[in-house]
């Protein structure tokens, strides 16, 4: 059973208890609210995410995410991108990351019903122009009442100190920005441990100065995820196991932080492997019993690795999702696939559909083209699906997998 890394915030507890707990309990729809920057699918990313997963799964929620675009385009990832011209202009990209957000919830199990994702610099600017109150007044109001010395900034950005107080303001008053999507304030906030005496300082500011009249929204609190960067880098799924490994090796991370990682993938991978002359699997007491005294090194290339196989796993579920496949160049290296491929290819038929399986035709445009019966291009269409070197797309056209075959018949076979 995958292990919860998550609580409600020990102040909150007993408000849980009395105003979440009976609505639950009835079965009423409440609202979960989330933010983060999102730049690249790493392993920080999918945790948060795979933890607010369990969460909503505990009830009926509606979760509510808020991507910050403001941050992500500031961020020196984006300004390389954008300096080699690999991406137009910053509204695309966001635009693209905001997609590929929501098809890794939806892969994760997020219901798209019940799954809403915004930019923070629309509700920023749908938060200026509200006419009912000067939202943006108090909100600077409340920042003038906060004392620097109170949080300690060294750990993070001067951002974060405007960021954390309007993800306040945006729970609070979300249900009159966006009356569209949402018909009452937002109920809980999902946010990170390190995050928590920003969000509280705020939070007990507005309590004070009659902005809301209790505390709202209530909080959960995940576990701290040891935050894992080498150059400017974060193990994401596009980096191979050695590109993991350097970021691992480069970092100075304690035994302690290793093994919350530990927990953290044996609770979404659902266990720990260890390779060797006979790969062994573990549940996190398991391993942390067995591996407790094994140095640091070791327990870093053990932790990429499966840092490396919860990411490719994952980044599967996200093509599968999306209907993306990253066509290649297909290896044979066994006989029997040579064989295979062979008596399916041997076929002008087969090889034809391969050919017009660009994703612009259905079977009925190609019985068309390459002049046979429907029934015909369907049977042979099924054995090339069944052997994975084409699928069908949702509009129903076929599209190759593959971008060729190759044998090396000295070395290969």
């Amino acid at each position: 059973m995958a292990e919860n890394n998550f609580i409600v915030y020990p102040t909150d507890e007993k408000d849980f208890e009395l105003k979440i707990k009976p609505e639950l309990n009835e079965g009423k729809q409440l609202n979960v609210f989330c933010s983060f920057t999102y730049i690249t699918p790493n392993y920080s990313i999918l945790f948060t995410l795979e933890e607010l997963k369990k969460f909503a799964d505990s009830g009926n929620f509606k979760v509510i995410i808020v991507l910050w675009d403001m941050n992500t385009i500031s961020n020196a990832y984006f300004t390389r991108l954008k300096s080699l011209r690999k991406v137009p202009d910053a509204e695309t990209f966001i635009n693209e990351k905001v997609k590929e957000l929501r098809t890794i919830a939806e892969s994760l199990g997020f219901e798209k019903e019940k799954l809403l994702i915004y930019r923070s610099s629309e509700i920023w600017k749908r938060l200026i122009s509200y006419k009912e109150d000067n939202l943006f007044q108090q909100f600077y109001s409340i920042l003038a009442q906060m004392q620097i010395k109170r949080y300690d900034i060294e750990r993070d950005k001067i951002s974060h100190l405007v960021q954390i107080p309007m993800d306040m303001f945006f729970c609070n008053y979300f249900h009159e920005l966006y009356p569209e999507d949402v018909d009452r304030e937002i109920d809980l906030g999902f946010f990170g441990q390190n995050k928590e005496q920003l969000y509280t300082i705020t939070r007990e500011l507005m309590v004070k100065n009659g902005l809301i009249e209790n505390k709202n929204p209530i909080f959960i609190l995940m576990k701290n995820v040891p935050y894992l960067i080498h150059n400017h880098s974060v193990p994401e799924w596009t980096m191979s196991l050695r590109d993991i490994k350097d970021i691992l090796m480069g970092i100075n991370t304690d035994k302690k932080d290793i093994f919350v990682l530990f927990r953290y993938l044996a609770g979404n991978a659902g266990c720990i492997t260890v390779k060797g002359d006979k790969n062994l699997e573990y549940d996190y007491q398991e391993f942390y019993k067995e591996y407790k005294q094994v140095k640091e090194e070791d327990l870093l290339k053990i932790l990429a690795e499966n840092l490396y196989a919860y990411l490719q796993d994952r980044k599967k579920k996200y093509v599968e999702q999306s209907g993306l496949i990253e066509e290649s160049i297909l290896q044979i290296s066994k006989k029997q696939d040579a064989k295979n491929i062979g008596a399916v290819l041997k076929s002008n038929i087969a090889l034809e559909i391969l050919v017009l399986a660009d994703g612009s035709r259905n079977t009925t445009d190609m019985s068309k083209e390459i002049g046979k019966s429907v029934a015909t291009i369907s049977t042979y269409a099924n054995r090339l699906k069944k052997m994975g070197l084409i699928r069908v797309l949702p509009d129903g056209n076929l599209k190759r997998n593959i971008k060729g075959v190759k044998i090396n018949l000295e070395l290969g076979i």
